[in-house]
């Protein structure tokens, strides 16, 4: 199955070489992109789209706020949360994603994406 037909990744980095090469990157794998600056747009963003998963990094200014709007809100809160980075860096937040590569990000959204349709 496409990248494509799994629905659309929201990015939310503040960094614009970043979100710009994030972007490329995801764009050349076949998957859509939706950029975010920061954790409120990209909550308005994921309740008017419902992305298959929000893409961020641990250096986001409102990462922890993202977190906490994601898991305190009723639509949302079984929402994808995943980074990138190849130090595989401790996370407190269990719930999120930590991947080392985009083939990662293409297994978990292939595997999210499966269990949805069960």
């Amino acid at each position: 199955m496409s990248a494509q037909k799994l629905g659309t990744i929201l990015i939310v980095e503040d960094v614009e070489e970043i979100s710009s090469n994030m972007t490329a990157v995801l764009n050349k794998r076949g998957h859509q992109v939706m950029l975010a600056l920061n954790a409120e747009q990209a909550i308005q963003m994921a309740e008017a789209t419902r992305p298959a998963m929000i893409l961020t990094d641990l250096d986001l200014p409102t990462f922890d706020k993202l977190l906490s709007l994601v898991r305190d809100h009723d639509h949302l809160k079984k929402m994808v949360v995943a980074i990138i980075d190849i130090n595989s860096p401790k996370v407190d937040d269990t719930s999120v994603h930590v991947l080392t590569d985009f083939d990662a990000l293409d297994d978990l959204i292939r595997s999210t994406h499966e269990v949805d349709q069960v």
